[in-house]
């Protein structure tokens, strides 16, 4: 008998806890080999149970679990801003790639309930994928209107909120096309009947919180607002107040805190002042907000931060991390993240996220990430 026989052996007569709490201190970006393994630690792996058990041992109090998109592929992070220590951003590593067989490029990511939602380079596939538990679901993007540019799809991840579970969905729009896919024993886009009066951009990533979608979006008019998509009635909802007046030059970024609420980043075109605004209230048809913090960004950066990028907030700590490139705003060679803490004790500091390696969508995209062991059908 091998030794690699025989050592399986000697596992598989430990109790299923015993396994459970061996296989949970296992990091994170290894998880995958763990399914691989054999058919009951696949089993134990895609429990609940297990799944918060995993997280736990592999994360520390206070630590952000965020995936970062930087150089067209997809990295782990943690991101820990605790008050009495120095704020810290570690790569735990690359997440691998959905097909053993080559290295998917990733243009473009979404994040909803554990999934994320991957544009392929050229558009070519769309894939839902649960990193932690491995499953992918790959999904045709042929246009099904001659009016759609195919590059220039906007996405995001939702679902129904249903008796019998949660139903999700995708929607893409490009001009005045929205069609809608549906992950349950679906294999085609739907064409959505909306009567469109306003605009998003390609560049203004959307953000999922509780199964809808939010956008930054412009009107006829010249001032911004926030636009809802309810995924379980299928369409967008009324033009929600932001907390500021922003116009086309401003930097106006969406973020989710917890799942539970949304965060908005406004900068100034001209000041360069920043302000952070968080939800006390956010559903389809109505939203209200507190501010976070303001502090001026020009002592500091010397720039303006990009629309289309991203943040996170740790409101216990009083933090918030910006992901964007380095202050050469007109040559940037290297991904940054800009750190601003206040309060009792105000900070601000740069980490260095690495060198730029391609052109394409090169601002650094980051979001929040709470691993699940929900099944794609």
């Amino acid at each position: 008998m091998k030794f690699e026989d025989r050592t399986m052996t000697m596992i598989s007569k430990l109790s299923t806890e015993l396994v459970e709490e061996i296989l949970s201190r296992v990091p994170m970006t290894s998880t995958r080999s763990v399914r691989c393994t054999c058919r009951n630690w696949n089993t134990i792996c895609k429990d609940v149970t297990f799944t918060n058990k995993h997280l736990a041992q592999t994360t520390s109090k206070g630590e952000i679990l965020t995936v970062v998109m930087m150089n067209c592929s997809l990295h782990l992070m943690r991101v820990n801003l605790q008050r009495g220590t120095d704020p810290t951003i570690k790569t735990t590593g690359k997440l691998i790639s959905f097909d053993d067989s080559y290295q998917v490029v990733v243009s473009r990511v979404c994040h909803c309930d554990g999934l994320l939602l991957c544009t392929t380079e050229a558009y070519s596939w769309l894939a839902v994928w649960n990193p932690f538990t491995g499953h992918t679901r790959w999904i045709s993007v042929e246009p099904t209107s001659v009016h759609h540019r195919k590059l220039w799809y906007s996405h995001a991840l939702g679902y129904e909120k249903g008796k019998s579970g949660r139903v999700y969905k995708i929607l893409r729009f490009s001009g005045y096309v929205h069609e809608i896919y549906v992950l349950k024993n679906s294999d085609s886009w739907r064409v959505l009947d909306v009567r469109q009066d306003w605009v998003i951009d390609y560049d203004n990533h959307g953000v999922s919180l509780k199964g809808d979608a939010y956008w930054y979006a412009k009107g006829a008019g010249v001032v911004g607002f926030l636009l809802c998509f309810d995924f379980t009635r299928e369409r967008f909802g009324p033009c929600l107040p932001l907390p500021f007046e922003c116009f086309s030059d401003d930097a106006v970024i969406l973020s989710c805190v917890r799942e539970e609420q949304l965060a908005v980043l406004f900068q100034h075109r001209e000041t360069f002042e920043m302000e952070v605004w968080v939800t006390t209230k956010v559903e389809p048809n109505d939203v209200s907000w507190s501010m976070f913090f303001i502090v001026d960004m020009a002592p500091l950066t010397g720039f303006r931060f990009y629309t289309g990028g991203s943040f996170i907030i740790d409101e216990e700590s009083a933090a918030v991390v910006v992901f964007d490139e380095d202050k050469n705003v007109e040559k940037p060679t290297r991904n940054t993240a800009y750190i601003v803490g206040f309060g009792e004790s105000s900070y601000f500091r740069e980490v260095d996220l690495g060198k730029i390696t391609t052109g394409k969508e090169g601002f650094p995209h980051a979001c929040s990430y709470l691993p699940s062991s929900v099944q794609i059908n």
